[in-house]
């Protein structure tokens, strides 16, 4: 159970880094977006596109924020339903611990 728990938040961390790269792959060339301005080759080039190509870079940046939303979103219920079965467990455990030295009180010899 645990290994699950550490399995998804590293999985979690690898997706949260694949954000901060923001690349958007445009008419065969990868656009970095930063903020409001976009880069290609690490140089600005949001003045020297076109209007429609700035917006459908924008748009499919749009598109990909939200996915990387969604997935981070489900994986951070999927860690607390994991989180959540497993103190479950433990507080089984702990019951049947709790019980079993119960019975051995009690027992007459």
């Amino acid at each position: 159970m645990v290994k699950q728990l550490l399995l998804t938040f590293a999985f979690s961390l690898f997706l949260i880094s694949a954000l901060n790269a923001q690349e958007i792959e445009y008419k065969n060339n990868a656009y970095e977006v930063k903020g409001s301005s976009i880069l290609l080759n690490g140089y600005d080039v949001t003045e020297s596109i076109t209007l429609d190509d700035q917006r459908a870079i924008f748009e499919a940046y749009a598109v990909k924020a939200e996915e990387f939303r969604i997935e981070k979103r489900r994986i951070r219920i999927q860690n607390k339903a994991i989180a959540k079965a497993y103190r479950k467990e433990l507080r089984a455990e702990e019951k049947a611990e709790r019980t079993s030295n119960n019975q051995k009180r009690f027992v007459i010899f």
